[in-house]
């Protein structure tokens, strides 16, 4: 998810003591936290938010696709679904699946 191709990128974070990620990395890890904060501020339960990934939206950004697939598309898409859903949390709906 945060676009490592093995888990051996990450095996060293665990045993150094300083944290080095490329600037890249971070923007992904920034990108997670930001969807995480903003799933998590629009679904009540965390079956709920994973059941709305795998869900057909026909609205922008997603146009027939699911938020998951978007997520594969990149950073920007990345970004585009947490938008998305800061934006459908603010209209005072409880729930992105209604």
């Amino acid at each position: 998810m945060l676009g490592s191709p093995t888990d051996e990128r990450w095996f060293h974070f665990i045993r150094d003591s300083i944290l080095r990620i490329t600037p890249e990395e971070f923007a992904h890890v920034q990108a997670v936290i930001q969807l995480d904060e903003a799933l998590s501020n629009c679904v009540n339960d965390r079956h709920e938010g994973a059941r709305w990934l795998r869900t057909l939206e026909m609205a922008p950004p997603f146009f027939g696709r699911t938020p998951l697939a978007l997520l594969f598309r990149g950073l920007e898409d990345f970004k585009a679904v947490a938008d998305y859903l800061k934006a459908w949390c603010g209209t005072g709906r409880t729930s992105v699946s209604g």
